[in-house]
């Protein structure tokens, strides 16, 4: 079952406040036939590894504001995963990156704003031959530190998935 908020159970079409739940994926206007579909979102994210430390940010808003996360976002139209990572990775920690490698997906739910979205979270592996020099963007972002990934407590990263990527990196990545 989606958890979309009462404002959205309106029509895009023609405005009734008829939108009901067809399946877990689409609405139907029940005045004009207009279908809504509530598609899984995609995201990308960085397992950015320098001298066998792992690079964690701290998340600078909601949700999940001050835990920890793994470096990335959300996929643009007509980007590819590789396209977001690169442009994600640019645009919040000032990272150039020449080469990744991915790992695995995991599907996971992003709420924001009293809406969950589900997404489709997709891993890579970054390997650095040289520490860089990060400038974080603020708004997104509080800060940054480098951790052996062993040392790291899964309950202190901010999302489902991003606790199970860990788990799978260690085990089949290190």
């Amino acid at each position: 079952m989606l958890d979309i908020n009462n404002q959205s159970r309106f029509c895009p079409e023609c405005g009734a406040q008829t939108l009901t739940q067809h399946c877990i994926k689409s609405f139907v206007c029940g005045t004009c036939g207009f279908t809504y579909f509530h598609n899984v979102a995609a995201t990308v994210t960085g397992f950015i590894f320098y001298d066998n430390k792992l690079l964690l940010v701290k998340r600078a808003q909601q949700p999940c504001l001050g835990m920890l996360d793994l470096p990335g976002g959300f996929v643009d139209p007509n980007e590819s995963n590789e396209q977001a990572l690169i442009r994600e990775l640019q645009e919040e920690l000032q990272l150039q990156v020449d080469s990744m490698q991915y790992m695995f997906s995991f599907s996971n739910s992003y709420c924001y704003k009293a809406v969950t979205y589900p997404t489709l979270d997709s891993f890579f592996i970054i390997k650095l031959s040289v520490l860089p020099e990060l400038a974080i963007q603020e708004e997104e972002l509080s800060g940054y530190s480098w951790r052996d990934p062993k040392d790291i407590i899964p309950d202190t990263l901010a999302f489902e998935s991003h606790k199970k990527a860990l788990a799978a990196c260690i085990a089949n990545w290190l």
